[in-house]
């Protein structure tokens, strides 16, 4: 009986081991598998970077692209940091939101026609004034504005007023230019601004040129921004964006003292 139960334990002993082995090698290739499938499928686990893409015959949204590359840079806190002027905006909203109401008021009036034909008269009358008033804004004060910032105040304290940026590119052009205008009483001072209009002389992808206080302007081709699938290159953009506007910087504080 001795040497029996002996060799029982040896038996279960020696099971116990290789059950343990089996499920430590097969954790060992979970762990293994998990980490293949980790490496064979990124995207599972990570955003994949995106670049954006357009048709190269479709110059509004060539434009638009430029257009938000070089606000973001402006408005980007954690380098130029300028602050947008949100007068003019706050009157289209208010402007807006008068128009729908009106439109608002037509539908639930208790009154039923032709009882109520005054107040859809007034209502009809009140939205498209409001209409208009936003198509005036955007024809006549707007023009090719893009951004206005508010004055700014650098580390010693001077004051740097506010500017309006402007960007032109004409319909089947290759030239993209930015415009920087002094705008020291905001936004609601751009329907005294005349409308921007580029310097004859392009230097495309020479130093910007700066001319009375305040004043700046750039000019770059596109064709170094979009490849020939229309993938915009922003970052390599917004590079030039970058430096364009701190030598605006220097240039204005140059004048200044």
């Amino acid at each position: 009986r001795g040497p029996r139960k002996d060799a029982s334990k040896e038996a279960g002993a020696e099971g116990a081991k290789d059950s343990t082995k089996e499920v430590a090698n097969s954790g060992s290739k979970d762990s293994n598998e998990s980490a293949d499938s980790n490496s064979k499928h990124p995207k599972d686990h990570q955003e994949d970077f995106i670049p954006k893409k357009t048709c190269l015959g479709d110059s509004a949204t060539m434009k638009r692209m430029l257009d938000d590359a070089a606000i973001k840079v402006l408005l980007d806190e954690s380098e130029l940091g300028y602050e947008e002027d949100t007068a003019l905006s706050n009157v289209k909203l208010i402007v807006g939101f008068t128009g729908v109401a009106a439109s608002l008021v037509s539908h639930v009036y208790p009154l039923s026609f032709p009882k109520n034909w005054w107040v859809l008269f007034a209502c009809c009358a009140g939205y498209f004034i409001c209409a208009g008033i936003l198509q005036l804004l955007l024809s006549f004060v707007e023009l090719e504005s893009i951004l206005v910032t508010r004055a700014t105040k650098d580390a010693s304290g001077k004051s740097t007023p506010g500017f309006t940026l402007s960007s032109h590119f004409p319909r089947y052009q290759e030239i993209y230019t930015l415009g920087i205008t002094p705008l020291p009483k905001g936004s609601l001072a751009l329907i005294s601004l005349p409308k921007y209009e580029p310097s004859e002389e392009r230097k495309v992808g020479g130093p910007p040129s700066f001319g009375p206080p305040g004043f700046g302007e750039q000019h770059w081709d596109v064709t170094k921004f979009f490849d020939d699938e229309g993938i915009f290159y922003e970052e390599k953009f917004c590079d030039e964006l970058r430096s364009f506007f701190k030598a605006y910087e220097s240039s204005v504080s140059k004048k200044q003292s």
